[in-house]
């Protein structure tokens, strides 16, 4: 299986982007290529799309059967790639595929929820079928994923064509943390969601310990990166 991986990255958040290269080189599947958009950024405005996009357009006619978006603050189990585009294949190799949940898990609040998905995925666990010509959204677009999944069509007018899975344990964690230049509204606002039903509290760290590997994991626990710009706000 040839695996290219995308993984947008600004600069803003070196540590995490450190841990991120680790994770990818300690998959058993090992990528066929790993491409980090990291050119820098014009001004404040979110990217992320654009980043998608470049890589995607660089590994056009390279041979490539799947690609992996893959987030550089995000936790990857080392057999995500091996388990994802396995599933892939069995799915008979749609245009996107990802999980059906997501695990958002801040580590400032070391608390965490779920977020069950039925007909999509989210950028961080999805893979994408390579070569195909369809419309992106506009590249200050942070929510990529709900382009991809609801709304971008080939240039046939047909939608992509995804399925979501239930993987038998758990793939990958969203790590909320609010440093650097972020997409979602669950790093620094919309802090309610942490505290509401179907949350849960991991203040001894006993989820996130049992479900990271242990580097990731002292990394999480002690925030070993800079704070300067994580500012908790909760209106």
């Amino acid at each position: 299986m040839r695996v290219g991986v995308i993984v947008p990255t600004r600069g803003d958040r070196p540590l995490f982007l450190q841990n991120c290269k680790r994770l990818i080189s300690n998959q058993t599947l090992k990528p066929t290529e790993v491409l980090f958009v990291d050119f820098k950024p014009i001004n404040s405005q979110k990217d992320i799309t654009k980043r998608y996009r470049f890589g995607y357009d660089y590994f056009r006619n390279k041979g490539l059967d799947v690609i992996a978006l893959m987030e550089d603050d995000e936790w990857y189990h080392p057999e995500y790639l091996e388990r994802m585009t396995s599933q892939w294949d069995k799915s008979g190799r749609p245009d996107l595929l990802g999980t059906n949940y997501t695990i958002y898990y801040h580590v400032r609040l070391f608390k965490y929820f779920i977020m069950r998905h039925t007909r999509r995925s989210v950028a961080m666990s999805t893979l994408i079928k390579p070569d195909m010509n369809f419309n992106w959204c506009p590249d200050t677009e942070a929510y990529t994923d709900s382009h991809l999944w609801f709304a971008a069509k080939h240039q046939y007018g047909k939608k992509l064509t995804g399925i979501v899975w239930a993987p038998p344990f758990h793939l990958c964690l969203g790590i909320k943390h609010g440093v650097g230049l972020t997409g979602g509204s669950n790093h620094t606002t919309d802090l309610h969601r942490y505290n509401r039903p179907g949350s849960f509290n991991d203040s001894e760290c006993l989820f996130l310990k049992k479900t990271v590997d242990s580097i990731s994991f002292e990394f999480y626990k002690n925030q070993l990166f800079d704070s300067k710009n994580f500012e908790l706000r909760t209106q």
